[in-house]
């Protein structure tokens, strides 16, 4: 590991042998403990290889972290500038273009065109009725359960968090029941940076492709709808905001969801669980300071030559702020922001989440659910033996969990489900033409079959 100065000026692309490797198995591991180790052997900001031939600055401390995030000038959330990128220096078939490369959508774009994806959004996920969503939550989150409840036991990853949150998801984006395994393999490929992630990449986009095109005939009560009806966006930044949704808001949530029954797990041990009424939302809180359901912010890139902590950053870096090390920053113990909502669990300043209540609503409905349903809940595994499956992935692969079996609901807090979320455009945007082509073409993106 490099200190934390040095004399020389860093190559653009800041790949070289040696570096840590935060991917694969070494993620298979306590990651609080990971980053507190990466920060006192590096310091602020670490070189490192997040994926094969890779590199990238890695920022661990919560000032450095604000720094970049907030310094929009010096540091873009647009991956047009990514200098490895742009000058052919990525290897070969690697899986990071799907959550580092360009996209017509809100997270990938700066300044007015950042804008204008996010009113778009805002404004779409703004029609959203809460009630309705936790009805919605509650209906899918009692018939997971009913499912393995006989058991006595299940992974409350694999088997309620993940089709929990795809399943509601799928009815909010404007995708089929049919659809939502599909999702699920597809969305872990990407986020995950399996070898074949840029093809998963290109599947979600032609569904959501396909969503819009059916939006812009028949509109229907979800976001697709809204969000085609809005004449700020083309058709394809539509499919592909869509999509940005579905990988960041979806897998957020899935972590969200983990993170909290883990920490409720590991704090209580074998003492047996209950529902725990208002104290879900403190939890939910609590999960939020101790990580983040997406622990480092997919890529920033460096405008110009700067120094950071130290280090010489070169125009077109890659730097990524770890969201999941500054909230547990040694710095901020005993400060007020440990103590209120101040993390930094989704982002900050003008691209924090824009979905973050909607994820606390069907968060905090799912975690009602379980802890009201099952009775003796313990952990199945240890906590240090759970997997951690990517970088961008705050919670474990897997939660298996025992509890007292019961043979049925006997309908404690059963609900049923709403017809409707949200209202249904009134009528088809009438400057919409289906297969809209794409305001932008990007050359290197291209290279890997992605658009």
């Amino acid at each position: 590991m490099e200190p934390t100065s040095r004399s020389g000026p860093m190559p653009a692309c800041p790949y070289r042998a040696g570096l840590t490797q935060p991917h694969g198995p070494a993620m298979d591991q306590d990651l609080a403990a990971f980053y507190a180790r990466l920060r006192r052997r590096g310091g602020p900001v670490v070189p490192v290889e997040i994926a094969p031939g890779v590199g990238a600055w890695l920022v661990l401390t919560h000032r450095e972290v604000l720094e970049v995030i907030w310094r929009a000038d010096q540091y873009s959330s647009d991956p047009r500038r990514w200098d490895a990128a742009s000058h052919g220096r990525l290897p070969e078939n690697t899986p990071v273009p799907p959550l580092l490369g360009p996209r017509p959508a809100v997270f990938r774009l700066d300044g007015e065109e950042h804008l204008r994806h996010r009113r778009a959004l805002t404004e779409a996920l703004g029609r959203l009725g809460p009630r309705q969503l936790s009805r919605l939550v509650r209906h899918r989150a009692n018939a997971l359960v009913d499912s393995w409840s006989v058991r006595g036991a299940a992974d409350l990853m694999t088997e309620y968090a993940r089709p929990l949150v795809w399943e509601v998801f799928a009815h909010l984006l404007g995708l089929s029941d049919d659809s939502i395994t599909t999702l699920d393999v597809l969305s872990q490929t990407v986020v995950n940076g399996f070898p074949d992630a840029v093809q998963a990449d290109a599947k979600l986009l032609d569904a959501f492709r396909r969503v819009v095109d059916e939006r812009s005939v028949t509109p229907a009560p979800d976001l697709a709808s809204w969000l085609v009806q809005d004449t700020a966006l083309s058709d394809d930044e539509v499919a592909h905001n869509l999509l940005a949704l579905a990988l960041t808001g979806g897998e957020s949530t899935i972590g969200w969801i983990g993170n909290s029954v883990r920490l409720l797990l590991a704090h209580r041990g074998p003492a047996l669980v209950t529902g725990i009424g208002d104290s879900v939302s403190r939890l939910m809180e609590h999960a939020l300071h101790a990580g983040a359901p997406m622990p480092n912010v997919p890529g920033r890139w460096a405008t110009g030559d700067t120094i950071l902590a130290g280090h010489r950053i070169r125009r077109g870096d890659l730097v990524i702020p770890c969201l999941a090390a500054a909230n547990a920053d040694p710095e901020l113990e005993g400060a007020t922001a440990s103590r209120t909502r101040a993390h930094l669990a989704w982002g900050t300043g003008t691209h924090g989440c824009p979905a973050k209540e909607a994820a606390r609503v069907i968060s905090e409905a799912a975690l009602e659910v379980l802890l009201d349903r099952l009775a003796g809940l313990r952990p199945a595994l240890p906590d240090s033996a759970l997997r951690h499956p990517s970088l961008w992935c705050g919670a474990p692969a897997e939660l298996p969990v025992t509890f007292a079996a019961t043979t049925s609901d006997t309908g404690r807090g059963r609900v049923a489900s709403p017809q409707t979320v949200m209202e249904a455009p009134a009528e088809r945007r009438a400057d919409r033409a289906p297969h809209e082509a794409p305001p932008q073409r990007w050359g290197w993106w291209n290279s890997f079959g992605g658009w």
